[in-house]
């Protein structure tokens, strides 16, 4: 059994456990501990309980997609696709991993939320609203109000958040993950855009 784990490899591994995970209180740090390959005592180390994990995870979730989103923007030039893209990049995130979408924005994690994670959540928020800031700097030549680009950006993002949800409980519009594909994130731009309108003219 390894002695030596580190903090990382607890998430790595937790991560992978629960990405296409429809109930994420089906896993425990002693089913985390046998996927790594060392006695759960090394976890408690890090984690007291599964609790505190889940709330480290709930981060690690939004950082890794924003690793996601940057990689896909630097391969659009176009700043009309690279709109779209933000969006489908959320999407496609969330129905690859949808473990990762309960976990995030469905199950309760329980307790009271730490806070270390509404800090760094506040922190990620902050960088995808810069990202949308430059996409509609490039779009309009003009830099909109962060805190108008956070609204609208909640707004838009709560949309999605109800199609998807839809969709993975089997109570969608669509019935085929193809139609979801292409209508959210087109629904999305054109919502952002339509927000966005009085702030540019």
């Amino acid at each position: 059994m390894k002695k030596n784990i580190s903090k990382e490899q607890i998430i790595e591994t937790a991560l992978d456990l629960i990405k296409t995970n429809q109930d994420i209180r089906s896993i425990n740090l002693r089913e985390i501990a046998r996927a790594l390959g060392c006695a759960h005592t090394n976890i408690y180390n890090y984690y007291p309980s599964l609790v505190d994990l889940l709330w480290d995870l709930h981060v690690a979730i939004q950082e890794s997609f924003i690793v996601d989103l940057s990689s896909r923007l630097e391969k659009v030039q176009e700043s009309e696709l690279k709109l779209y893209c933000f969006f489908e990049s959320v999407i496609n995130v969330y129905l690859i991993h949808t473990g990762w979408f309960r976990l995030v924005w469905v199950d309760y994690i329980g307790t009271d939320r730490p806070e270390s994670n509404k800090i760094a959540t506040q922190k990620n928020v902050d960088e995808l609203v810069e990202i949308l800031i430059d996409i509609c700097f490039h779009l309009y030549q003009t830099k909109p109000d962060k805190e108008k680009i956070m609204r609208i950006f909640h707004n838009v993002h709560c949309y999605i958040v109800g199609e998807l949800s839809n969709f993975i409980n089997g109570r969608q519009f669509y019935q085929d993950e193809i139609s979801l594909r292409k209508y959210v994130p087109e629904t999305a731009t054109t919502i952002f855009k339509l927000c966005l309108k009085d702030e540019i003219q």
